[in-house]
């Protein structure tokens, strides 16, 4: 009883923020995605310095795929996948989310291949329906994990993917520093908790394989300067040779990752 109701609380208390959040967002106006971002994100290469470029790298070709993401919050990736050719079939637990995702799908042109449920749990997202891929960005760390991998798994079609993008902490030392020094681009909710590696580990268990790549440890401070976009791209660059570095990336604060099945 006293796990269903931390459950319930926790669920309460996230629906709570983002309902507020995305009204916020959406009450400053919903801008369609820049011509910019739409090529970045179509055809984006293995080595690029950015971690969502990378998470569409793992997604490529979306195609006549069908996708379930996780979460969609604003609605951004949602217009990304049908731009480049998805069917698209996002939830968020959020009405202010939903109602936002299928502004910005409007504002893009692709509201016919974007479907939305509001729901707040992975299994009763548009249930008894598979997908070539499962995605979300920044999700996990918001929701409740135990046994969702499996469930991911068991929604993939063969030769199915899981892409993610999660923060992490894997340095104590780091997080010790960030308790102190706190600063945020976007304020946590009272219940996330960011992600290690022992946690990605067990959650790809299920699956036949991973690939992974870690980002950001200096230009994790990019968005406090959201208009010098020469400084974005070359504290990303100083990132890309770091995290070369095995020990470098335990430092990191973002890790995107995707789980294969592949029968």
């Amino acid at each position: 009883m006293s796990d269903t109701l931390n459950l319930n609380g926790r669920l309460n208390r996230e629906f709570e923020h983002f309902e507020n959040h995305y009204a916020q967002e959406a009450a400053q106006g919903i801008d369609p995605l820049s011509d910019f971002d739409r090529h970045r994100y179509t055809n984006p290469p293995a080595n690029t310095i950015y971690p969502r470029e990378f998470y569409y790298h793992l997604l490529n070709p979306l195609r006549g795929k069908d996708v379930l993401e996780i979460a969609c919050g604003n609605g951004i990736d949602a217009s990304i996948c049908g731009y480049n050719g998805a069917n698209v079939h996002a939830y968020d637990i959020t009405n202010q989310s939903i109602q936002m995702t299928r502004k910005r799908a409007e504002a893009n042109g692709v509201s016919d291949r974007v479907n939305l449920q509001v729901c707040g749990g992975f299994d009763q997202a548009f249930s008894g329906q598979k997908f070539d891929h499962v995605i979300g960005y920044a999700a996990l760390h918001h929701i409740p994990m135990d046994g969702l991998s499996q469930m991911v798994y068991d929604r993939l079609k063969p030769g199915g993917v899981a892409v993610f993008a999660e923060p992490v902490i894997n340095s104590k030392l780091l997080d010790a520093v960030r308790q102190r020094i706190p600063f945020y681009h976007v304020q946590p909710t009272e219940d996330e908790v960011p992600l290690n590696d022992g946690d990605i580990t067990e959650f790809a268990k299920p699956f036949d394989r991973i690939v992974r790549r870690e980002f950001q440890v200096i230009s994790r401070i990019w968005p406090f300067f959201p208009n010098n976009w020469p400084l974005a791209v070359s504290l990303h660059w100083l990132d890309y040779h770091l995290l070369k570095l095995p020990f470098m990336r335990r430092f990191a604060s973002v890790v995107v990752f995707g789980l294969y099945r592949d029968r």
